[in-house]
């Protein structure tokens, strides 16, 4: 698979996301977390979830989610790659494995009446 890989993405570092740090107390304000709770007039609304949660960033390599899917299908987490929908993926997908000077076909779909 790596020889399908463009030259330029193989000798790229990876993106090493800053600490998410689990610890009581703790406010970053690199990642613009806010350490104040949402309003008192929203919290009834959000009564539904953590709220807490609401002012940190999300795990930015998705590790739970992750495991849960490598372990529904029985394989390693390093072989789950999850994005923002399917276009990220795909647009993910061909920045790494068509060259610069490359491309790509496709189709339109047909529609029958």
């Amino acid at each position: 698979m790596s020889d399908l890989i463009r030259n330029s993405v193989q000798t790229m570092s990876g993106y090493i996301p800053g600490e998410q740090s689990n610890e009581e107390g703790i406010v970053k304000l690199n990642t613009n977390e806010n350490p104040y709770l949402p309003s008192a007039n929203v919290q009834d609304i959000l009564s539904m979830i953590d709220v807490t949660t609401l002012s940190r960033y999300p795990d930015p390599v998705c590790m739970e989610l992750r495991k849960v899917i490598a372990e529904l299908h029985e394989c390693e987490v390093e072989n789950i790659f999850v994005g923002n929908g399917s276009d990220e993926v795909l647009a993910l997908c061909i920045r790494a494995l068509v060259q610069r000077e490359g491309s790509v076909g496709y189709f339109d779909p047909s529609y029958s009446l």
